[in-house]
């Protein structure tokens, strides 16, 4: 399976198989239009990654990369990490974190950091795997609602 993956760059036409995903990710319904208009603000952004694992035209995962800048050192921010609970296992997220990792690695970053709710563990499981350690502790404040 894994040789047949590609992971390219998430165009707006894979925005309703990514909201099909985000259904698995978020527990609830993101509407395409947000999906769509904040997809449009991110690619203004510099360091904005949103990979798509496919295979033909069919999206198996994806997860979004962010390039920040500290006053020490770029480092790389992970987010909505998420594979078809049909893939899981057949190396589809490893693929992903990989090209995220050689992204971070061309752009100078010294370290990438991510963020997962408390109560996935097999996703945990899967992180630590992939070279990342629960040595540190996350926080997340919010500031409102997600609209998805």
């Amino acid at each position: 399976m894994k040789d047949n993956i590609e992971i390219v760059t998430m165009g707006p036409e894979d925005l309703p198989q990514i909201q099909q995903l985000y259904r698995e990710l978020l527990q609830e319904d993101c509407p395409i239009s947000t999906l769509q208009e904040n997809y449009q603000l991110a690619l203004e952004q510099p360091g904005y990654f949103p990979l798509a694992a496919k295979k033909e035209n069919l999206i198996l995962g994806t997860a979004v990369g962010f390039i920040c800048t500290a006053p020490d050192a770029p480092f790389l921010v992970v987010e909505n990490v998420v594979v078809r609970e049909d893939c899981r296992g057949m190396g589809v997220g490893g693929r992903i974190l990989e090209h995220l990792d050689a992204l971070a690695v061309e752009h100078g970053c010294s370290y990438s950091i991510l963020v997962s709710s408390g109560f996935r563990k097999s996703a945990h499981r899967f992180y630590e795997s992939a070279g990342y350690t629960d040595d540190v502790r996350g926080f997340r404040k919010y500031y409102k609602k997600i609209n998805c």
